[in-house]
């Protein structure tokens, strides 16, 4: 093996595994936690997510209209497209920076080798932009002994948080959020809330709009009120102003601000949602406690949490404070949207739960069933784009879940039972391959065709982009096909533990670097990289990481080779 010195990095995972249902956590950078996952013989870094299992496809009858007359799937119509109305008139602020809609970062990149880090201290990399070209780190202080405490803690008087960009070190009191292309993340600094442009170098100071930037104490969830859009052109944040509260949302590009009126009560939370029509606002709009105040349900830090090297308690409330009743504010401007029987938007559309349980989705006033009362159904997955649903139906009989496939034209079963299904899951994004486990089988569901593809027995699905999908089978690596259905093995054996670090296109499992776009493996590295770059170079310390210390800088981007 060589590493060959090269230039940037950032970092992302997917899975879908029944014994990690944790998903929609984020750690205080904005990130998916990471947490051991026993894959077969080994254990892998990587991000929480669903868990989901499917084991056939059967046909089943054309369901029709029921005796409310709500139309079943094979019932409707499409929906004809509506033409939003235009938005109302911008406030305009002081822009952050003159600069084109984004895109990724145009600077030059990092020279060959060139030390990311080059202090020689213990130190944690917390988040690393997509392209590499800014670190979140944790480092100890001169002097220090740079001891981690019993729960992975690392003491604020032995280490402190750095923006590493450029060769520069930014003194932070903690890396909230980022934007997807890296351009842009959200900082705290001295306690004021900063947006950072990783292209200018310039900051805004959003604790002088206005800006509600106080902390939740709920553990990978502690920033609330801001947020970026998908395509990384808007940022979303909670102005308070005379008593009220307003959503924010500010174009990255020129700085031109417009707010949008959520209604009445103290904002909890506030996001934008997949599909760009909403933004969902978590409000406190009645004294649900009867104590005499609004409270929320968790409560407020004063500051970031402390470095860690892994959390060591997860921090959660339950039935604390008032109950938020979620409004749906249109990005348009219209008037906000409450629907006591909302589940999730999807799109311009709102999946609904009625009284009697039956699953709906509603569209300009117009509903249809997704599942009738008697499935008792949770969504276990939602594709927005595809208007397609995988639902779980409470079996009687045996206490279990089947699922069953929805799409706008039809309804079929699916040959699986879960133990159980509590939660619904929310739409995120829309792939193509869906990784599916019944047990130890494996599924590919290919969304495109409606069609499940076996894989072997504990066969894992590492990633999928497009038409592939990477998957360990045992200490091998291949990658599967959908549109020419062929599977196509790497020259390479995997660790027995394998690392594994995802950012599209490349990912890297131990001992192997392979590009999803290429279906190809790129080269072999037996370092353990902390960050993988969208270019396919690793972040690699000058001493790793062991069980009884640190990683130690410099810190590297290098690039592996055959």
């Amino acid at each position: 093996m060589r590493l060959r010195r090269a230039s940037p990095a950032g970092r992302l995972a997917h899975d879908h595994r029944p014994s990690t249902d944790l998903a929609h956590s984020t750690a205080v950078g904005g990130e998916s936690p990471e947490v051991p996952v026993r894959l077969c013989c080994g254990v892998v870094r990587r991000s929480l997510s669903v868990s989901l299992s499917i084991l056939g496809l059967l046909g089943c009858g054309s369901p029709a209209r029921d005796a409310r007359g709500i139309d079943y799937p094979s019932a409707v119509t499409k929906a004809l497209p509506t033409t939003p109305p235009a938005p109302p008139a911008g406030v305009h602020a002081a822009p952050l920076a003159p600069s084109p809609p984004a895109t990724l970062p145009s600077n030059a990149p990092i020279g060959l080798g060139a030390a990311a880090y080059d202090g020689d201290a213990a130190v944690v990399l917390e988040r690393a932009s997509r392209d590499g070209h800014w670190l979140a780190l944790c480092t100890a202080r001169k002097g220090s002994d740079a001891s981690v405490g019993p729960r992975g803690e690392l003491p604020r008087e032995r280490f402190e948080r750095f923006l590493v960009s450029r060769g520069e070190q930014l003194p932070i009191d903690g890396l909230l959020g980022a934007d997807e292309t890296g351009r842009y993340a959200v900082m705290l600094q001295r306690g004021a809330l900063l947006l950072w442009d990783a292209e200018s170098g310039q900051t805004l100071d959003l604790s002088a709009l206005g800006t509600d930037s106080r902390l939740s104490a709920e553990s990978f969830a502690e920033l609330r009120t801001v947020a970026f859009d998908e395509d990384s052109r808007h940022l979303l944040y909670v102005r308070q102003r005379d008593g009220a509260s307003r959503i924010v949302i500010r174009s990255l590009a020129d700085g031109s601000e417009r707010e949008l009126d959520p209604g009445p009560g103290p904002i909890w939370r506030a996001r934008f949602a997949p599909g760009g029509v909403f933004v969902v606002v978590e409000l406190i709009r009645e004294d649900s406690n009867k104590n005499g105040r609004f409270d929320f349900p968790a409560p407020l830090l004063k500051e970031p949490r402390p470095c860690s090297t892994r959390p060591g308690r997860y921090h959660t409330w339950v039935d604390r404070g008032d109950r938020p009743a979620t409004v749906l504010v249109p990005l348009s401007g219209g008037a906000p949207l409450i629907e006591p029987d909302l589940v999730m938007p999807i799109g311009d559309a709102q999946l609904l739960r009625d009284a009697s349980g039956a699953l709906l989705l509603s569209r300009a006033g117009k509903k249809r069933v997704l599942e009738p009362a008697a499935c008792k159904g949770r969504i276990v997955h939602a594709d927005a784009a595809r208007e397609l649903f995988v639902v779980g139906c409470a079996q009687r009989k045996t206490g279990h879940v089947s699922l069953e496939l929805v799409t706008r034209s039809e309804r079929k079963p699916l040959g699986l039972e879960l133990s159980s299904v509590e939660l619904d899951r929310e739409a995120g994004d829309a792939p193509r391959l869906v990784a599916l486990y019944p047990g130890l089988e494996t599924y590919l569901l290919d969304a495109d065709r409606r069609e499940l593809v076996p894989l072997r027995t504990s066969d894992v699905v590492l990633a999928t982009r497009a038409s592939r999908a990477l998957i360990r089978r045992g200490n091998a690596l291949l990658f599967y096909d959908a549109d020419s259905r062929t599977e196509q093995v790497l020259s390479v054996t995997l660790d027995r533990y394998p690392e594994l670090l995802v950012t599209p296109p490349f990912v890297f499992i131990s001992p192997a670097l392979v590009n999803l776009d290429s279906a190809r493996l790129v080269g072999t590295s037996r370092s353990r990289p902390l960050s993988l770059s969208n270019e396919g170079q690793l972040l690699v310390p000058e001493v790793e990481a062991d069980g009884a210390r640190l990683a130690r800088g410099p810190l590297r981007w290098l690039t592996a080779s055959l």
